[in-house]
């Protein structure tokens, strides 16, 4: 492997480590704590989101939904843009590596039973949901680069 490329494996490495921290550590937060994040994240909302919900119990259901999908999806990217650089993306590790998201997601939801938050069955579903997405949205942009590549002319 090159430098380059355990550059990159050592980024994503602690970019992954980093997420999957936030991930868990919001979820050791309590349900008070936690409502009071997300009540707080839609003061960056436009207001125009905002008159959308004039219930805003309900604004703040869908606020952190959305921050479930996203940080898991978050993951999912970081978990295959390391796996893209340290070796070729092949169907077994692929596939060890989406059930591994669906853990991280069970895992997340155990944690919060000891919280007193409660464990919801539809957050680890949207939460592999999420990660899933992740996990495409990198193969995806990883394929079209490659096609490109390979499209381009060698340099005279």
């Amino acid at each position: 492997m090159t430098t380059k490329r355990k550059t990159a494996a050592a980024v994503l490495t602690v970019l992954l480590l980093c997420n999957l921290g936030f991930i868990w550590g919001n979820s050791l937060v309590s349900q008070s704590a936690s409502h009071d994040l997300s009540v707080g994240v839609l003061a960056f909302l436009p207001g125009f989101i905002r008159d959308l919900f004039p219930n805003q119990d309900q604004l703040v259901h869908i606020t952190r939904k959305l921050a479930h999908f996203t940080e898991f999806a978050c993951l999912g990217g970081l978990s295959c843009g390391l796996l893209a650089t340290v070796g070729k993306v092949k169907l077994h590790p692929f596939f060890h590596l989406w059930a591994g998201g669906f853990f991280v997601a069970a895992i997340d939801e155990t944690i919060q039973i000891f919280t007193g938050r409660g464990s919801q069955l539809q957050d680890v579903w949207l939460d592999f949901a999420g990660f899933t997405t992740g996990l495409i949205l990198v193969l995806a942009v990883r394929a079209i680069a490659r096609r490109k590549s390979k499209g381009e002319a060698p340099p005279a």
